[in-house]
């Protein structure tokens, strides 16, 4: 009896533990099944061992594209770059485009497939956001160089380099090479060939020369999966119309339209000036017409008033202005387009982001108006992943004509259409069936309208919260007919004292010597005065504070006396006082023959020699500001026979002369 009541709580007892083995099968066998299926192991393994897991995330093999862009040309190819990719190769590895800025250099040897689209800036640099990148790869090179570097670091890296750039210019894809040079100088294994892109010619058809033996090599090689998903073939000349990358848009009527963007109000930008990300709403103090009324061009004189933001800056910097297109071109772009300009919307990446788009431009209400206004690039010339995009959307006999030019067969056709400049303006009116949805249009045919930069024509001395830009006004006819007007040149000239326009500075290596004793000179003509304009101010106000200046030379050109002597009393006025100690002025189109500063230079070779010496006592400056198709040539030229001549050596002798004081710093160049 005692014992059969000492045994009833057991009872129970073993009813539970029979519940809990149950439930444990359950979830064992659940989990098995589970399991059983694609993908269910990793979360699984997430569930047990949370780290373990991410550890083992996506163990794929990784294609990196880093991009130096300063108009947007190296990043549209790095997309387009990466699309291809994932269509040949398919989901069998992982793809990624960065901005270079945003990679950390150091980190490079992790990467084992890198491509890098390397646009060249100006004299031979990089572009602003590759410049730290750019300088860690050259250092660890020459590193190298010295016997001091780690001549292996890279050697489990595969690369290919495509360089960016224009022929015209002295310095042609400059960047691009030493980027290559220095990769293989650190054992990095070149998958292809360097490419070299040239805008004065035929860049795209350049980059599809590159990509073709990009994607030959790539087949033969294994460092990557080739997937079943992949189409290893030719890639597609247009693309279907529901797999074009799109953005979401959502049309927005009533209350939910109220407060949108738009254009009768400034742009939604509260930063202080200081970089890129951050621009600063200035306001327009004066603009001044600086050619004479007999001039058949225009240039002006815009001062911008900073006030109440972070802005400093010094004489030789650059300040970016985020410009607008004008009403005229908006509103035939909407029309194009098929939407009334006052069209509400929001756009959105679609749910999960399967094409890795980039976030919109705007993450609010805006109207079309003000989209194509402040955002898309409607003005040069048309890409050929744009032109594919649009062609996807395009009935009968325009379809039939881009499906024609898009061809192999339509090679030399497209050629010739792309050489006429066409814009996407353009485009869209040429061929009016055309009419993508506004998330195609802005998610994979429109290019974000770039910022124009200027060279500031004012120091800060005089004016530490007010920026001077000497702004030439663009104005020709392309070879379709159009008459093309400078998209930031006529958006600043057309505004009026007190508009507002998002501004920020930056900075350069362009400057004036730290001893005010070492001479200079300097050479720009037409608005490449600017900066130097800049030197002057600063140059009389340090005169004005007693400070003992060393002498200074300006070499300025332009057409006619009567009608394009830009800042001519102030100019003058600085030679009587001694800020300038001698001027020299080039007029091109008022003699019987031409007349340019490299003629000025060449008769004044013995004042301009001590300039370009070396050795004990040299300090002398050189400065070059303006055109770097020609002038800039020209003017390098020059350089080098007063060297030969004063130093009795020859060319090659001359110019590295030349080229150990553009090392050290005393031969600038501010071109483009």
């Amino acid at each position: 009896m005692s014992d059969q009541l000492a045994s009833q709580p057991l009872l129970p007892a073993l009813g539970l533990a029979s519940v809990i083995v149950l439930v444990l099968s359950i979830v064992v066998l659940l989990y098995r099944h589970r399991s059983s299926k694609p993908g269910a192991g990793r979360k699984a393994s997430i569930f047990l061992n949370g780290e373990q897991a991410a550890n083992k995330e996506d163990d794929r093999p990784k294609v990196c594209i880093l991009f130096g862009t300063q108009t947007g040309t190296a990043e549209r190819f790095s997309k387009q770059l990466k699309s291809e990719l994932a269509t040949r190769y398919g989901e069998g590895n992982r793809y990624e485009v960065l901005d270079m800025e945003e990679f950390k250099a150091e980190e490079l040897h992790k990467e084992t497939v890198v491509f890098f689209m390397m646009a060249t800036y100006g004299d031979g640099e990089p572009t602003d956001n590759a410049a730290d990148f750019y300088g860690w790869l050259l250092k660890a090179s020459s590193d190298v160089d010295k016997g001091i570097g780690n001549g292996k670091l890279l050697e489990g890296v595969s690369f290919g380099v495509f360089g960016l750039g224009n022929k015209q210019y002295e310095h042609f894809c400059a960047v691009g090479k030493r980027v290559h040079k220095a990769l293989v100088n650190l054992g990095g294994r070149a998958l292809v060939r360097r490419g070299d892109g040239d805008d004065d010619e035929d860049i795209e058809a350049d980059f599809e020369s590159w990509r073709t033996e990009l994607y030959a090599s790539l087949d033969k090689s294994d460092v990557l999966a080739k997937s079943t998903t992949g189409e290893p073939g030719v890639t597609q000349i247009v693309a279907a119309a529901e797999t074009v990358p799109s953005y979401q848009v959502e049309i927005l009527t009533g209350a939910d339209a109220a407060g949108a963007e738009d254009v009768s109000t400034d742009a939604p930008v509260s930063g202080n000036g200081t970089s890129k990300d951050s621009p600063f709403l200035a306001r327009i103090g004066v603009v001044r017409e600086l050619h004479s009324p007999q001039s058949d061009r225009s240039c002006v004189h815009i001062e911008l008033d900073v006030s109440g933001s972070d802005i400093s800056y010094e004489a030789g910097d650059h300040v970016g202005i985020l410009p607008e297109n004008s009403s005229e071109s908006v509103e035939r772009a909407a029309a194009a387009l098929g939407y009334p300009p006052e069209t509400v919307f929001r756009l959105s990446v679609p749910e999960g982001n399967p094409q890795k788009m980039a976030q919109p431009f705007a993450g609010g209400a805006i109207t079309l108006r003000a989209a194509l206004a402040r955002y898309a690039d409607l003005l040069s010339p048309v890409s050929k992943p744009a032109l594919q995009a649009l062609t996807a959307f395009a009935d009968g006999e325009d379809a039939a004509r881009l499906h024609r030019l898009l061809s192999p067969d339509g090679a030399a056709e497209y050629k010739a259409w792309h050489q006429q400049s066409r814009c996407l303006l353009e485009v869209l009116e040429e061929f009016p069936s055309i009419k993508p949805p506004l998330g195609v249009f802005f998610g994979s045919v429109m290019q974000r309208l770039q910022t124009r930069f200027y060279s500031i024509s004012s120091s800060p001395l005089p004016h530490p919260k007010s920026i001077h830009v000497t702004c030439a006004v663009v104005l020709e006819t392309t070879a379709t007919g159009r008459v093309h007007e400078g998209i930031t040149s006529y958006f600043l000239k057309q505004k009026a004292p007190g508009a507002r326009v998002p501004v920020f500075v930056r900075h350069s290596s362009f400057r004036l010597p730290r001893d005010p004793a070492a001479p200079i000179v300097m050479v720009g003509p037409g608005t490449g005065l600017a900066p130097f304009r800049g030197f002057l101010q600063e140059r009389a106000a340090l005169a004005a504070k007693g400070t003992k200046l060393a002498p200074a030379y300006l070499f300025f050109g332009c057409r006619k006396r009567a009608h394009d002597y830009i800042y001519r009393e102030e100019l003058e006025a600085w030679a009587a006082d001694g800020t300038i100690t001698k001027l020299f002025v080039a007029f091109s189109r008022d003699g019987k023959t031409k007349d340019y500063v490299q003629h000025h230079m060449a008769r004044e070779s013995a004042l301009i020699a001590p300039v370009l010496r070396e050795g004990a006592g040299a300090g002398g400056h050189f400065y070059v500001c303006g055109d770097a198709k020609h002038m800039a040539k020209d003017v390098a030229r020059a350089a080098v026979a007063i060297v030969e001549q004063a130093n009795g050596v020859s060319t090659g002798q001359a110019e590295a002369v030349l080229k150990r004081m553009s090392d050290a710093g005393r031969i600038q160049k501010d071109v483009w």
